[in-house]
Parts: structure tokens; sequence; C-alpha cells
């Protein structure tokens, strides 16, 4: 029940029912899926779980994160290849070699070398996770996707991430996109409600037999939030055999190190006045309040645009706030 990795089979997964089914769907019917939601919702394991239920396919997995050029990720998606696939394109494709961290490109080969992959893989679904990380060379990776739905229908791409970079382009292509009309049907993981993150602890707790109370597992969702990674974090420790208070002790601090950490990535590059405004929505804000940071609001309103897109604030009235409560604590120790 609680893991490390992704699920992989339908019995691993909690919930997402009517996700799921929306997905191998879409799959059967030969049509590209973005999974929408926050870090931590379950995209990875509801793509996996999905294209694992197809069984005359072969599933590739990409992780993206941090891949941020069409070459970086050419080369990710290369170094997720079984050993097999790898050997027999080393001998026929040139512009591929073997470096000291896997497989590496010219940065003129990656598109031709990505495209003869695609030609050669057959009754496939590539899963490229976190995909709004891929935000150089957007248009290049456009114009290979396009020329592959056009030519292969025994490929299936399921995207997931948030609304933001490569993954935004695929969402809201302009007119003159390669892919304008052929965008992927959209499905979106929200965070659980109350109801729905009690269950899936409850379940767990109980698959470890491990001893527990109802206020426990109450305090636990209103220190973490409901979204299942953070969850996950604790019912792991709590089947190691850890108490109640020092689980959920080490799952907030490690949940806030993971957030923190993503939100740095997110305020590189950034003005200053970016760093005050997040540190201001841990709390609440209003836009002149925002504005009193330092932000103009053409720079205002384009930041708040994508944290919306990162599915990391919401907006209640005039007040905008983090809506998870660990990225809300991560944010004020920026």
């Amino acid at each position: 029940m609680f893991r490390q990795d992704p699920c992989r089979s339908r019995g691993e997964l909690f919930d997402r029912e009517e996700e799921l089914n929306q997905l191998v769907k879409a799959l059967k019917s030969n049509v590209w899926v973005a999974i929408l939601g926050p870090r931590m919702a379950g995209k990875t394991s509801l793509a996996y779980v999905g294209a694992n239920l197809l069984e005359d396919f072969s599933v590739v997995y990409v992780d993206l994160r941090g891949t941020y050029t069409m070459k970086k990720a050419a080369e990710r998606i290369l170094n997720s290849l079984p050993q097999s696939k790898l050997e027999s394109l080393l001998e026929r494709i040139k512009g591929i070699r073997i470096g000291k961290f896997g497989i590496e490109l010219k940065d003129s080969s990656a598109v031709d070398v990505m495209e003869r992959l695609f030609s050669e893989l057959h009754n496939g679904i590539v899963i490229l996770d976190e995909v709004q990380d891929v935000i150089y060379g957007v248009n290049h990776f456009l114009n290979l996707l396009a020329r592959i739905r056009n030519s292969k229908r025994d490929i299936n791409f399921v995207f997931t991430g948030s609304s933001i970079g490569l993954m935004r382009s695929l969402l809201e292509p302009s007119p003159k996109s390669p892919l304008y009309g052929r965008t992927p049907i959209k499905i979106e993981l929200k965070p659980w409600d109350f109801k729905t993150a009690y269950a899936f602890l409850e379940k767990g707790l109980r698959e470890c037999n491990v001893d527990y109370t109802g206020s426990e597992i109450s305090e636990t969702i209103n220190e973490l939030g409901t979204l299942p990674g953070w969850l996950n974090f604790y019912g792991l420790r709590r089947c190691l055999g850890k108490s109640h208070e020092k689980a959920l002790e080490e799952s907030t601090t490690e949940g806030v190190k993971v957030a923190k950490m993503e939100l740095e990535n997110l305020l590189k590059n950034r003005p200053a006045w970016a760093r005050l405004v997040l540190r201001s929505l841990a709390f609440g804000a209003r836009w002149h309040e925002m504005l009193e940071l330092g932000a103009s609001k053409a720079g205002l309103l384009k930041f708040l645009k994508t944290l919306q897109n990162l599915y990391l604030i919401s907006k209640e009235g005039e007040v905008y706030r983090i809506s998870d409560p660990i990225y809300r604590r991560a944010s004020r120790e920026l």
C-alpha cells in the first residue's frame, strides 16, 4: 500500500478509478493523454498503472525532471530504454555515444536520433514524466511529436506535469503549432478530500498491522494535507515501526525539504520580490499587498499565473494562498 516508488498495478493504486478509466479508454483509442496536477498527487502512478493495463504494449518511462533542453530530454529518453534496444540503436544510428553518465548526444543530432528511435518503436506507450521541465527547444520537440502523430499509430504518449513549459505548448498550441487541433486530452488529478485521505491512511496502516487512532490520522492529514505523496511518507514510517509522533515529525521535515528545493528552483533567475511574494502567500496575501513588496503589475500577474499553473496557489475572494500545508511551511523558510 505505502511505497517509495510509483504504483505499477491496479491493486497498488488507491482511488482514482474515474481517472484511470479515462486514461485506459484514451490509450485504447490511440489518443495521447496529459495528466495534470501538483507534484505528489500520484500522476506517475496513474500513468504507469494505466499503461500496464494494456498488455499488448511495452512501456517506456522517462523522468524529465531537470532536463530543460531538447538534447538533455533526448538523452534521458535514450537512457530509459531497455539495454537490448540501446545496443541495437548504438550499432545503427550515428550521433550516439557512451559517456561517463550514460548515453550522450551531439547538440545537432538530438532531433534526428529521436525521430529514428521512435520510428523503430512498435506497440509502445511512452510516459514522459514532469514534461514541463523541458523549456528550451520546445518547438523542435513539438515538430518531432507532430511527425510521430502523423506517421505512427502504434505509439501512444502520456505526458505528466503542470501547465508550463512544454506541457503548456502541448495543451495550448497556437494556430501555427504543428500540433494545433491535435492536443492531448487532459486528465486532472486534484488533492484528495479529507475522507479519501483518511481512508487511504487507514487501509494502509491496517495492511501492515499498525495500531493507530482516529485522532492520529486526523492530525496527520491536518499537518501534511491530502496529497498522496506526503501521506505516503508518513505511512511508510509507521509501517517500519516508528511512533505516530516520530513518523509525523520526519514526514513533515522530509516533505518541507523536497518542497523547499522545488520552490528554490522556481525562484532561480527571478527578481528578489518573487521570494517575498512566496513568503507572503504562505499566510495569504491580497494583490495590493504583494505589489507593495516591489513587484510590477505585469510581473506579479505573470508570476501568480505560473504558480496557479503549477497548482501551488488558490484564490479565495481577494486572497491568494498556497494551497498545500507542506508548501506553506517551505515557503515560510525561504
